[in-house]
């Protein structure tokens, strides 16, 4: 009887993974029952349909989408402003830490706001015309992402937030200036990543084409 029981499971076991099989059931002399994927003569066929085990449901491949790199809006109030300096820019923009920074040119006194939120980490608000940092004053925002935004050559006593303030979309962050090295009223925006040599700039985009801006270099 144990013998039987195990032979009807394991035929069972067989089934689930086939689309369809005959079994056949069949009688011996002494009255015992056998069953076999095989036709003898006088034999009972039985057809098992396939059945589907539910874990098939958890093998289909999950969908992937490729995740969306943030497009940054434009960091200031006001306009149309021209692009000044690009990315890998012959005047300045030479080095690890602003090789993708933008220069945009735009009277001093424009508000500047945060292209991103996040928790402003440094600040500088009190120099004066060149002083001794090249980057004048300006902003420092860590993302939530760990990315780095910041907001150079700003006017001095102008920035209207502290460190460790959290700042979304839009906040104001101080206004436009000519401080540090700068060679004009502009707005240096760069966004950064932390690595084992220090910040290097990386790669961004604006929600809006670059390109819609009038551009000194092209002479517009």
């Amino acid at each position: 009887m144990l013998m039987r029981c195990l032979l009807c499971c394991g035929l069972a076991t067989v089934a689930m993974s086939a689309q369809a099989m005959t079994v056949y059931k069949s009688v011996d002399a002494n009255g015992n029952v056998f069953y076999s994927d095989r036709q003898t003569p006088g034999a009972q066929a039985f057809v098992i349909q396939e059945r589907k085990p539910a874990r098939q449901l958890l093998d289909r491949p999950t969908p992937v989408y490729p995740q969306q790199a943030y497009r940054y809006p434009l960091p200031w109030r006001g306009g149309p402003f021209r692009l000044s300096q690009g990315p890998n820019g012959s005047f300045s923009h030479t080095d690890s830490k602003s090789r993708y920074a933008m220069d945009i040119a735009m009277p001093e006194g424009t508000p500047i706001i945060a292209a991103r939120s996040g928790v402003v980490v440094k600040t500088e608000n009190a120099q004066a015309g060149r002083g001794s940092d090249a980057s004048g004053n300006f902003v420092r925002v860590r993302h939530d992402d760990g990315t780095e935004g910041v907001y150079l050559h700003l006017k001095q006593g102008s920035v209207s937030v502290q460190v460790g303030q959290r700042v979304a979309v839009g906040s104001p962050l101080a206004l436009s200036g000519n401080t540090g090295n700068s060679s004009g009223p502009h707005l240096h925006f760069v966004v950064q990543r932390a690595t084992e040599a220090g910040l290097v700039s990386i790669p961004y985009e604006f929600n809006q084409p670059v390109g819609a801006l009038p551009n000194f270099a092209l002479g517009n």
